[in-house]
C-alpha cells in the first residue's frame, strides 16, 4: 500500500499522538502501558488508512465537518473494539467495554485536534 505525503504525515501524527495518550493513561492506571502503546499503534495503523480512503470517497455535498465527525466517530467505536479484543485476547489487563471505548474516545480527540491545529481550520462550509 503506498502513501501519498499528506496521508503518511497525519498516519505517523495519528499513531505517535493516540499511543502517547494510551501510553500515559494506561500508566496512570496502573496497566501495561508498553503493550497498551502496541495495540493503539496497531488498531490506528488498521483504521487510519480505510478511514483516510473513505474520506475522499464520501460525496462532495458533505462538507469537511460533517465528514470528519462521522469518521471519527467510526474510528473511536473500532479502535475501541479493537484495544478490548486485543487486550483480552492477549491477556494484557483487565478491561471493560467501556474502558476501551474512553480510551478510544480520547486518543482519537487528541490526535484529531492536533490535526486541527497542524493544517489549519478548514471552512464550515
Amino acid at each position: 500500500m503506498a502513501f501519498d505525503g499528506a496521508e503518511l504525515v497525519a498516519l505517523v501524527e495519528s499513531i505517535v499522538i493516540e499511543a502517547l495518550v494510551v501510553g500515559i493513561w494506561g500508566k496512570l492506571q496502573q496497566k501495561d502501558w508498553r503493550s497498551l502503546v502496541a495495540v493503539a499503534a496497531a488498531a490506528t495503523l488498521i483504521t487510519h488508512p480505510i478511514l483516510w480512503v473513505w474520506f475522499t470517497e464520501l460525496p462532495p455535498e458533505i462538507n469537511f465537518w460533517q465528514r470528519s465527525l462521522l469518521l471519527e466517530s467510526v474510528g473511536v467505536v473500532t479502535e475501541g473494539a479493537l484495544y478490548r479484543w486485543i487486550i483480552s485476547y492477549l491477556w494484557l489487563c483487565s478491561c471493560s467495554w467501556s474502558w476501551c471505548m474512553g480510551l478510544s474516545f480520547w486518543a482519537n480527540l487528541a490526535s484529531y485536534s492536533v490535526g486541527l491545529l497542524i493544517s489549519g481550520l478548514p471552512d464550515w462550509g
